[in-house]
Order: C-alpha cells, then structure tokens, then sequence
C-alpha cells in the first residue's frame, strides 16, 4: 500500500513539475512579446508625423472589446480552461443620410420582397488601428500584432496552466492524506495485534 501511494504522489509530483515549467516558459515567453510592444510603440512614436503620438489619449467613445473570454468549467478530473475569440460585432455602421438618400430608392421592391423584418448579418468589429489614420507606422501595426498574439495565446494558456497547477496540488495534497490514514491505520491494527499474541503465547 505505501508503495503505490508513494508512486501516486511521485507521478503527481512530476506532473505538477512539468507544469511549472510550462508557466516559466509561458511567463518569460509573455515578458518578452509585451517589451517588443513597448519597443514597437516607441519606435512609432519617435517617426510619427505631426507631432503625433499613439497611445491612450486617442482613444474615444468609439472603444468596444474586441476579444471575448471563454472559458470552459472545471469537472471532476480536468480543470477549468481558458480562450480568447474575436468578437462579432452584432449591430451594423450607421449608414450616413447622404448614402441612404441615394440607395433608398433602388431597394424599396427588394425590400418588400425580403420581409417586413430582415434579421441583420453580423460584421466584423472595426480594426481599432484604424482610429490613427489609414497611413500609420509599419512599427504600430507590429505592436499591435504582438499586442493580438499576446491576448489571444499565451495569457489564456497561462491563465489556463496556472488553473492546472492549483488542481495539481489539490490532488497532491489528497494523496498525501490518504496515504497518511493509510499508514496511520497499519499501525492501529498492528497495535492491536500485538497482546492478542501475547496472551496467546502465555
């Protein structure tokens, strides 16, 4: 009994091993994309035209999230994951009155053709980049590809080998419980065993 438990919890004990060696790669891997987006940035900065700089202060009303988190809920023998998907922006641009003014009339037999309630088809949310004017740094796209990467790969599968890790000490410290009942419950019975062999021989 006590060499199976010890092999359990050595089994255990290297899973948990190999998971924090996931998490340090992951973290260094995740320092490292996040300074080469403060470098991009910088770097668009410092060739901007105009004296302009990108960053927070450019930001407006128009700010969405753009990226969802799913996450996947922990059962008895896994735990809980994580992803990150691109959000679909449900509701349409508003169209400006001068476009409808002139695509208004060409539709209205369509229109009655397609129903009094056409369901809308979902667009893609807007490439917030956008919002610096369409000529921008190649250095600003770079930061917000690493920036992407970053959001979308590896803080999920941090976050999800960290959950990982919680479980994994869980399931050690309940290994190291039974087998100390285990142990506990030998010497109880050898215990008892033992003046019943007395008497015996007596």
């Amino acid at each position: 009994m006590g060499s199976s438990a010890d092999q359990a919890i050595d089994d255990l004990l290297e899973r948990y091993l190999g998971l924090v060696d996931q998490y340090t790669k992951l973290r260094a891997e995740l320092a490292a994309v996040q300074q080469s987006v403060f470098q991009h940035l910088a770097r668009a900065n410092f060739t901007s035209d105009r004296g302009v700089r990108y960053g927070r202060d450019q930001y407006d009303e128009r700010m969405q999230a753009s990226r969802r988190v799913a996450i996947a809920r922990a059962t008895e023998t896994e735990a809980p994951t994580f992803a990150v998907t691109e959000e679909q922006q449900q509701q349409q641009q508003p169209v400006p009155e001068a476009v409808v003014e002139t695509e208004e009339k060409p539709q209205d037999k369509s229109s009655e053709d397609a129903g009094d309630n056409p369901a809308p088809s979902p667009s893609p949310a807007r490439n917030p980049i956008r919002w610096f004017g369409v000529l921008v740094p190649q250095a600003l796209r770079d930061a917000q590809s690493q920036s992407v990467r970053a959001v979308e790969e590896l803080i999920p599968r941090l976050v999800s080998v960290e959950a990982e890790m919680a479980r994994a000490e869980i399931e050690v410290r309940r290994a190291r419980k039974r087998r100390a009942k285990a142990i506990s419950g030998g010497t109880r019975q050898e215990a008892t065993n033992e003046p019943q062999s007395v008497s015996a021989s007596s």
